[in-house]
Order: C-alpha cells, then sequence, then structure tokens
C-alpha cells in the first residue's frame, strides 16, 4: 500500500484524516479477529497448519497439511461421530466461512452408514452451520468427480471425501489426480474412510483416528458424570517422516482450538446405561442442560 503525506503539513493532520484512518484500522481488526489463531498461523506457515501442540506438530512434521491430500482411515464406521467432530473442529482453524465453507462430500451408501450431521452439533464445535456444505451424489463416481472438481476450483477452506472401505478407484490413480489437482490450488483435502484397510495410495499422510474418553470439567471436578471437552486419538501411520506415532488432541470448543488431552488419574470404567446399577447403589443421571452427544457433532 502506497503512502503519501503533503510536506506542508507534516505536523497537521485533519479531524477527517484521523477518523478515516481509524476506521480503516478498526476494519482491519475486525477482520482478523475474526479468524481464530491458528488460521492466521496457518497462513504464515504456507502448506503446513500447526495445532500449536507440541506433540502433534512433532508427529505431523509441523502440523496438518494446509495443500494437497490427506487420508484418515477409520477402524470401522461407527467412528464417523469422532471424524465428523475433529474435522469440524480442523476446519474451523483453516478459517470457513460462507464464502469458503468445509465441503463434505458423500454418496448415499457411505452416508447410509455413518448418518447425516447434527446442525447444533456443528454450531457447538465453533462451525456455523452456514459455513458447511454438503455433497450428496448417489454413487462413487460422481463422488469422486465432485472431489476433483472442489480440489482444483480451491473455493472451498477444506475438502473431505467420505468413503466406504477400500474401493479400487480411490487407489494410486485415483487418490493421485486428487492430490495433484489439490497441492496446485493450495487446498487441504481429506479422503475420509469408513471401515478401511490400510493400502498404498498416494497420499503423503496417513492417519487412523478413533474417539477417546472425553475429558473431565475443570471447574467442576466433584461431578464426574459431566462430559467435558472431545478427545481425538490419532496415530500416524504413513508420513514423510516414516515413523509411526501417536497422539490425543481435545477440542476446546470456548477457545475454538485444539490442545494437548491429559489422561485421567485413576480413571475407572463408567457405571453400565444398559443394565441395573450395583446392588446398594443409585446411578446418578447427568445433570439438568446436559445433553448426550449426537452420532456426529
Amino acid at each position: 500500500m502506497e503512502r503519501r503525506c503533503d510536506p506542508s503539513a507534516e505536523s497537521v493532520m485533519s479531524v477527517t484524516g484521523k477518523a478515516s484512518r481509524l476506521s480503516l484500522l478498526r476494519g482491519e481488526i475486525a477482520r482478523l479477529e475474526e479468524l481464530p489463531p491458528a488460521g492466521r498461523a496457518a497462513t504464515r506457515s504456507g502448506n503446513i497448519l500447526p495445532f500449536g501442540v507440541a506433540e502433534a506438530d512433532r508427529a505431523l512434521g509441523g502440523g496438518f497439511p494446509a495443500a494437497g491430500l490427506t487420508e484418515i482411515r477409520l477402524a470401522e464406521a461407527q467412528g464417523g461421530g469422532a471424524a465428523a467432530g475433529f474435522l469440524a473442529g480442523l476446519a474451523v482453524l483453516f478459517g470457513a466461512t460462507p464464502a469458503r465453507p468445509l465441503l463434505w462430500i458423500a454418496d448415499r451408501f457411505t452416508l447410509r452408514e455413518a448418518g447425516l450431521f447434527y446442525a447444533p452439533g456443528l454450531t457447538a464445535f465453533g462451525l456455523p452451520p452456514a459455513a458447511f456444505a454438503m455433497v450428496r451424489p448417489m454413487r462413487l463416481e460422481e463422488a469422486l468427480w465432485a472431489a476433483e472438481e472442489a480440489a482444483a476450483s480451491g473455493a472451498a477452506a477444506l475438502v473431505v471425501l467420505e468413503v466406504f472401505g477400500n474401493p479400487a478407484r480411490l487407489r494410486m490413480e485415483g487418490t493421485r489426480r486428487l492430490h495433484l489437482r489439490a497441492r496446485t490450488a493450495r487446498l487441504p483435502i481429506v479422503l475420509l474412510r469408513q471401515a478401511a484397510q490400510p493400502e498404498t495410495t498416494a497420499a503423503p499422510q496417513r492417519l487412523r483416528l478413533a474417539s477417546a474418553p472425553a475429558s473431565r470439567v475443570p471447574d467442576l471436578p466433584h461431578l464426574a458424570r459431566l462430559i467435558g471437552h472431545s478427545v481425538f486419538e490419532i496415530v500416524v501411520e504413513k508420513s514423510p517422516l516414516g515413523q509411526p506415532a501417536p497422539f490425543r488432541l481435545e477440542w476446546n470448543i470456548d477457545e475454538r482450538r485444539f490442545a494437548a488431552s491429559q489422561p485421567h488419574p485413576g480413571l475407572v470404567a463408567s457405571p453400565p446405561v444398559d443394565r441395573p446399577a450395583a446392588a446398594g447403589t443409585v446411578r446418578p443421571f447427568l445433570a439438568p442442560g446436559i445433553s448426550l452427544a449426537r452420532r456426529r457433532a
């Protein structure tokens, strides 16, 4: 931006000029404050989105890839809720907005296995429903075409292609096209596999994702039944670093960022919910206002 001044008025600035510059400054500050801290870090770090968690960033070689294809594998379809929560948080860090949304692509069969999204759950994770767009083609071939077009466009903050198992169309050749298009457009795209086995693809990095016991509410430690932050267990199965690395992250819904998950000392199994409690004990109910999580965040 070019800046000019009148030499004859170096020490004098009109009230109008001050107000105009102050208005511009306030607008710029407001724009920056709309972005989460990690989103600004992703902009500064080019092709890497740092989590700001030492263990996770070290295992991932600096952070989550911000350009190209990353594969996330679920050992079973029941892990779809954990994947939805993790990727919703990731989209927040990538700065998803209605203009540049999280774009989720899944064919009808895959969605029948994992279910649809729950709008209040997205809001609770910090992702406004208006910043979420879904493509639901009938067939896998159409889903793959939509993912390739989205990857090439660079119009989304994050693209997710969700599939069931290990379809032949998404082996080396199919994933290579996705990776090259996304890398050229400097766009992050995630291939999310339900109930999948490890296999060779063009994705430089593959993560195995699962849910872990939620954290406790720090201000109410005496109410052990309250559900705290969601926790995700992640194992780096494939990466340029060449070494498997496990770590855990929890999503802080208030600060809209991931943090290191601390294990609970003396953690014991929860009382049963599908049969009577032990004799002589009364199983407490959840506190008023606490609702059980839906299958998908």
